[in-house]
């Protein structure tokens, strides 16, 4: 189909519309459809087909998880592959179905487990509605973004269209410029740069912080942008101009055959056809490659203008197809909690099952109580048969054992240890600005579980700042390793030429290596100052160095290269090569070469790459060069050899021929291009070597020492060569001399059983040395791991690896990296929690494959940082990350988890035990909606426990690294821990159920029926128990901690205080708490509970203190002992190292045009050039410029309307600059105001006011006045003895309140019992068959203050069994009217609802037929 031209107004069809019939290419025949199958083919231009964008995805990308439709339903299902949520479900379920269906009965409403898991799940529904909503916003800001495009059609040819990204489409053509984002993956066509060339940030995608050099496609930069003959007054070709390339556009007809959409951002596959700009010029194919395609979330840099064709959109684009999850790390305590919660769910079932057993043993005597069966006929009214029935009963009745609130809990505790972590600032960086940063919160306590680091080297251990220190030319050593930034060997190199012709000759030759042999491009800054701009720090140093040494690479342009030689005498001489070829750089090449014809017409190879790939492939070197290059890496050098080879015109010719055809290929691309490149770079004459100095960060060594002594095992992970890592090694403290250190070295082509030998080999060495009492260590190389895991041979390299405290891994690649990680990760048993530290985008694999992965924002952009859990300034920060935080971390969700689990196994078995009490018949001990507040009241106190708690002082953690044993051992939450708590958790629940026993002895005292009230009080006394074990396992209490305490006991009294005026809630729980409260026993237990708990816990933790201390308390008793270490301060955070010099925060000026060689500089033309052709001109001045939406509305800087219009009229003068861009800036918004950016260098060092620095607070820096509840032997004695006094006060306080006690009992039925604490006196008994009248005389024991209570009594009177408690119609209970349907399901035996002589009796129930009290006055 022809392209729809626009309508009056300039508006394009609807992208529906526009984007037509999918499947329609260009072309025809059999050719067209096998390459539509291979390829996706994109007309562009005058030739573009608007329908061929329909078989293409939109460019509308997407980050947001849920819509409006989607979000319950899969939310839900998020939330239901929590474990705990779907058993609470299931327990809800099931208590739904006892109390409605009859298959059995419950005695816990659903309502009082299903509210409290709607109301997390709500709150966690709510969190991530909340991050969907901001994904959607930060989706509608990308994808509403304004971008510009070049039509066809109009009165001119050619129009500026203004679209959104989403609106944007394969074939479209985009004008970009300076500083803007692309939106999609573009193809650039013509650009303001010289010969196209123009810089793209990556920092976003790759996070490389050096710019990026890409290129227009030479074909259209020549067609669009060239003037045959023109230049300006020097004879140099002049820089483009937009409006000319615009102009010519129009005219233009091409067709890309592009690769379809896959991961790679460094590879492009494709070609592009062009006609000649003459009509008798046939069409050329050019092969497009990496270099020319730019990538979407890439910034454009340095450059005024650029504008291309869209290749790819949406998710096709490489950036999107990047752009993958997060892998989803469970931490090692999360997984500690789920065994955890499947032993709960056993204990649970098994104690149903015993309750369920007693049961059915013990039934039938219940049976004969004629108060609770009063009709014989009427024993049953389940469906399912008792055993099953009652399991199902006792299991819900025991699901408080699984912490309903651990999840939610723990959730809070990670935030709040998260924002510590950010907030530290002795964890700040104060150069870059940059505070450490958390990204998975659920990891912070790991941090204190690590026993294996890997860390990368260059730029985590290293600073990745290069400086060329010493070379090797000649035969000879120049340069020293000194303290001095710089090359210090200038003058012996210098002077060695003057002495010697030859070592002149062979200097000039290394230095034409090292300032030709790149693809660094020339740039300035805003000040003018020439700079270089590299992809590798490496590279950049190398093109440095040259510059130094009188060889100064000053322009590119084009094939074009300029360099300046300072020669000998003082003159000055400018040489000028052409580059005929590149190639390119790649980790398994090892090497990069370029192919350039030289001053003189000489045709060179130019090559430098790693020492082992460059020595197999000459055919000359100096004998000394291995000895040199030894030495260098001994000295922890970064070594590079460099060669030359010359070749003749019909070699190149030949050569370059097939280089042609790689280049163009359509399939294999890049192996065929390595093939050629491998045919050249052979024969060489090695011209010498250098080293490079990467300098270590502040206190890597002692930061090193640190981890080696908390028993963490440290594999260093680099790509340097042996000798390398090994001195480095040494440096860094990794390395120490009394280690026995082997190397694993062998070819990767080497014998299974050869290898297999050597590694047991090693083995037997190791254990030697071990025995011996030395350490060991072992280094590697990438080959020998190559072939471990060809040969399959990774159980015994492991362990071999294992009984190292170091390993260091050299030449080896990322995905070598992540293979050690997994293969640790994965190998040993029980699993250990490994760490992996890296700043680059290579180190990505290996921080995502580890169980924590820490970015270093360094100077290799932001990647490692954006796929890591926690990211931090500097190596040295990693210590306190670990052993201050990842340790207080591990220990305070150890005791928030054990906690947890307590309080709930403490509830449970008083539950278990009121089985006994309740004749095993389900009842619970305390009403459903108490029952439900327990976690809600208990929630703060161990949520403060779990952020602020700290067991020891920041300094001496950081002092005595071995603290962190326990959390790489697991000392403090396994099976032994979680025994230790079931059993503390049966001390604490045993002594609360021993109050409750002779305080209430069995609830027939005082009140009848007062099994509310009864369970109220013990439920205090259990809100009190559990907050004293919180406080008494709590080190740190502060104000925060405190007022936490405070809150749950004023939670408990508002609820009761509300609850219990609530009647229709719960009739029986109508003033409790007053009568509770009016209870002088009930004060009794409240101080009993807590002063037995205190004296078992005192003396537990004395026998733990004394007998099994762990190795912090010897440390806290080592301090508590040092009193002049006790009372001194801690040591002052290190100075922050000054900020470097840096220049003033530059904006790059697209208008200036700041492409490479000046190309956009004002005196880069003559003013006098005209601006176009006399046609463009007259459209140009003729242009007619409207606004379809209101300038408010669009976001970026232009607005762009079809110039056929019969709006206003605008004409504007244009201006003969590379750099100009009025084309696009007619209705450009005023700029945003900017605030001012501090010059940090000029101010004095004074703090950006952007500056991330976190809050000095108090809170945030955890700071706040506290005490240190620290258990010695002392404060253990203490506390018994003033804990025993109060309980022996507590007693003399019961015996002198019992004598004031004015009642006694008249038992009439049942087995005589005297009740625990009574005389004889007191208890009168006379039996009462049922059915019978009888006369009581009873006298008054002793003399007794009236009333008298006389408490008529059956014994044993379960007054608490399920069938007594619910025969009750509580409607009755407040005086309405209840039908007698009604009355029947409830008072199912008809004598609890009919008296003898068929009365109704009002209300009915088992309890108004079986209670009565008097009262003598």
């Amino acid at each position: 189909p022809q392209p729809q031209p626009p309508d009056d107004l300039g508006r394009r069809p609807p992208p529906a519309e526009r984007r037509g019939a999918a499947g329609m290419v260009a072309g025809g025949g059999d050719g067209a459809a096998k390459a539509a199958e291979d390829f996706r083919v994109i007309p562009f231009a005058a030739s573009h087909d608007i329908g061929t964008a329909g078989q293409f995805s939109g460019n509308t990308v997407k980050t947001s998880k849920y819509t409006l439709l989607t979000f319950v339903p899969l939310n839900l299902l998020e939330q239901f592959q929590k474990a705990a949520n779907s058993y609470f479900l299931g327990i809800s379920m099931l208590m739904l179905l006892g109390k409605r269906s009859g298959l059995f009965t419950t005695s816990v409403n659903f309502i009082t487990t299903l509210a409290p898991l709607l109301l997390m799940m709500s709150a966690s529904a709510a969190l991530a509605a909340h991050d969907d909503y901001k994904r959607h916003r930060a989706d509608q800001r990308t994808n509403s973004q304004q971008a510009r495009a070049i039509r066809m059609g109009g009165k001119h040819g050619v129009y500026l269209d203004t679209l959104t990204w989403t609106d944007i489409a394969v074939g479209d053509i985009l004008v970009l410029k300076g500083d803007e984002d692309l939106p999609a993956d573009v193809v650039p066509l013509a650009s303001s740069g010289a010969d196209g060339v123009c810089y793209v940030s990556t920092a976003n995608l790759d996070g490389e912080t050096n710019l990026k050099i890409k290129f227009a496609v030479p074909a259209t930069q020549t067609v669009l942008c060239t003037d045959d003959g023109e230049s300006d007054a020097n004879g140099r070709a002049l820089p483009p101009l937009l409006n000319q390339a615009v102009d010519r556009l129009a005219s233009l007809k091409g067709t890309i055959k592009a690769e379809h959409p896959t991961k790679s951002i460094h590879n492009f596959t494709g070609s592009m056809a062009v006609p000649g700009r003459a009509e008798a010029e046939q069409s050329t194919e050019q092969p497009l490659c990496g270099d020319h395609l730019l990538l979407r979330g890439t910034q454009l840099k340095n450059t005024a203008w650029v504008f291309g064709i869209v290749v790819y959109t949406g998710r096709d684009t490489r950036m999107v197809k990047n752009t993958s999850k997060t892998p989803m790390k469970l931490a090692n305590l999360e997984r500690v909690v789920n065994r955890a919660m499947l032993i709960v769910l056993t204990t649970q079932a098994i104690l149903a099952l015993l309750s369920d057993v007693m049961f059915n043993i013990s039934q039938a005597s219940f049976h004969s109580y004629w108060y609770l069966f009063p009709d014989p006929s009427v024993i049953s009214n389940i469906i399912l048969p008792d055993w099953l029935g009652y399991w199902f009963t006792f299991f819900i009745l025991y699901c408080n054992l699984m912490p309903i609130s651990l999840y939610a809990a723990m959730e809070v505790c990670n935030v709040c240890q998260a924002y510590f972590i950010r907030s530290d600032l002795q964890m700040y960086d104060e150069e870059q600005d940059c505070p450490a940063t958390v990204r998975s919160t659920n990891l912070c306590h790991e941090l204190g579980q690590v026993s294996y680091i890997f860390s990368d080297k260059t730029g985590t251990l290293t600073q990745n700042v290069m400086e060329l220190k010493r070379i090797s030319v000649a035969g000879r050593i120049f340069g020293e390793v000194t303290t001095n930034p710089g090359f210090n060997g200038t003058e012996a190199l210098r002077s060695a030429m003057l002495l010697d012709s030859s070592a002149a000759t062979a200097v000039d030759n290394f230095l034409e290596v090292l300032a030709v042999s790149h693809t660094v491009m020339v740039a300035e800054d805003a000040r003018g100052n020439v700079k270089f701009e590299a992809e590798s720090p490496d590279e950049g140093a190398l093109v440095e160095a040259a510059r130094s040494l009188g060889w100064d690479f000053c322009a590119r342009s084009g094939q074009a290269l300029t360099v300046k030689v300072a020669r000998a005498n003082g003159t000055t001489e400018s040489l000028q090569y052409t580059v005929l070829a590149v190639n390119a750089f790649t980790s398994a090449r090892k090497r990069m070469s370029v192919v350039v014809r030289g001053p003189s017409g000489q045709h060179l190879v130019l090559v430098k790459g790693a020492d082992n790939v460059m020595l197999e492939r000459c055919s000359r070197a100096e004998p000394t060069l291995e000895e040199h290059l030894s030495e260098f890496a001994q000295e922890g050098l970064r070594t590079l050899v460099l060669g030359r080879r010359s070749i003749s015109q019909d070699d190149f010719a030949k050569w370059h021929t097939d280089y042609e055809r790689a280049q163009n290929a359509m399939q294999d691309r890049e192996a065929q291009l390595a093939q050629v490149a491998e045919d050249l770079e052979s024969g060489m004459e090695i011209v010498g070597a250098t080293g490079i100095e990467d300098k270590l960060q502040d206190d890597v060594a002692e930061t090193i020492v640190k981890i080696r002594e908390a028993g963490i095992k440290l594999w260093v992970l680099t790509g340097d060569k042996l000798e390398t890592a090994r001195n480095i090694g040494y440096s860094t403290k990794v390395l120490s001399d009394e280690m026995e250190v082997m190397i694993l070295d062998v070819d990767a082509k080497i014998g299974a059983e050869e290898l297999r030998s050597e590694l047991e080999r090693m083995k037997v060495s190791f254990d030697t040395a071990i025995a011996g009492g030395q350490e060991a260590a072992m280094m590697v190389t990438g080959a020998s791991l190559e072939a471990v895991a060809e040969l399959d041979l990774r159980r015994p390299f492991l362990e071999v690896a294992t009984k190292c405290k170091v390993v260091i891994a050299c030449r080896v690649s990322p995905l070598q990296k992540a293979w050690m990680v997994r293969l640790v990760r994965t190998g040993i048993s029980p699993q250990p929690v490994t760490l992996s530290i890296g700043d680059g985008a290579n180190d990505v694999p290996m921080i995502q494959e580890a169980q924590v992965g820490v970015g270093i924002s360094g100077r290799e952009g932001r990647q490692a940082v954006n796929a890591a859990d926690f990211a931090i300034a500097q190596f040295r920060f990693l210590q306190r990350l670990l052993l201050v935080h990842g340790r207080l971390n591990y220990r305070r969700m150890c005791k928030f988890i054990l906690y947890s689990f307590w309080k709930n196994a403490v509830l449970t078995l008083l539950l278990f035990y009121y089985t006994f009490l309740s004749g095993f018949s389900g009842t619970s001990m305390f009403d459903g909606y108490v029952w439900t507040s327990f976690n809600v009241i208990l929630f703060f106190p161990i949520i403060a426990t779990g952020v602020f708690d700290r067991d020891v002082e920041d300094h001496h953690a950081l002092r005595y690294p071995k603290l962190y044993e326990n959390g790489r051992l697991g000392l403090d939450l396994n099976m032994v821990k979680m025994t230790e708590m079931l059993l503390s958790s049966l001390v604490h629940s045993l002594i609360i159920f021993g109050v409750m026993w002779y305080a209430f002895d069995t609830m027939d005292t005082m009140h009848a029926n007062d099994y509310y009230g009864f369970g109220t009080s013990v439920f205090t006394w259990l809100i009190v128990a559990m907050n004293y074990r919180v406080v008494f396992i709590t080190t740190t209490i502060n104000w925060v901690f405190a007022a936490s305490v405070l809150v749950s006991f004023g939670t408990l009294a508002m609820f009761l205080g509300i609850y219990c005026r609530v009647q229709w809630l719960s009739p029986w729980m109508y003033n409790v708490d007053i009568h509770m409260v009016q209870d002088p026993l009930f004060w009794i237990g409240l101080l009993a509970v807590p002063g037995l708990a205190i004296m078992v816990d005192s003396f537990k933790a004395w026998l733990l203190l004394e007998f099994l201390p762990d190795h912090k308390g010897l440390v806290l008793e080592r301090v508590s002992l040092d009193d002049q270490y006790l009372n001194a301060p801690p040591p002052a955070p290190p100075p922050p190292a000054p900020p470097a010099a840096t220049a003033t925060a530059e904006h790059a000026n697209s208008d200036a045009g700041t492409s490479a060689g000046g190309a956009g500089s004002p005196t880069a033309r003559s003013s006098s050039r005209p601006m176009s052709s006399p046609k463009a001109l007259q459209a140009l001045q003729a242009l007619q410029w409207t606004t379809r939406q209101p300038l408010a509305v669009l976001r970026s800087s232009f607005t762009f309307d079809h110039p056929d219009s019969g709006a206003r009229r605008m004409s504007f003068v244009r201006h003969a600059r590379a750099g100009d861009t009025s084309l696009v800036d007619l209705h450009q918004p005023a700029a945003t105001p900017q605030a001012p950016v501090v010059d940090v260098e000029a101010a004095g060092g004074i703090r950006k006011a952007t500056s991330r620095k976190p809050s000095s607070g108090e809170f945030s820096q955890q700071a706040m006045p506290h005490f240190q509840n620290v258990l010695t032997w002392r404060r253990i004695l203490w506390l018994a003895l003033a804990t025993g006094v109060l309980l022996l006060l507590l007693g003399i306080l019961v015996k002198v309140k019992s004598n004031e006690v004015v009642q006694f009992s008249v038992q009439y039925d049942g087995k005589y019992r005297q009740p625990t604490g009574t005389s004889d006196s007191e208890l009168f008994y006379q039996e009462c068959p049922l059915g019978n009248s009888c006369l009581f005389n009873v006298t008054v024991p002793e003399d007794m203050t009236p009333p008298i209570a006389v408490v008529y009594e059956v014994t044993p009177f379960y007054q608490n069994y399920y069938s007594y408690q619910t025969s009750v119609v509580f409607a009755q209970l407040t005086g309405d009217v209840v039908g007698e349907n009604a009355v029947a399901k409830v008072c199912i035996s008809k004598p609890s609802r009919e008296t003898s002589s068929g009365d109704a009796i009002f209300p009915c129930g088992l309890v108004a037929t079986s209670v009565f009290n008097d009262t003598i006055e």
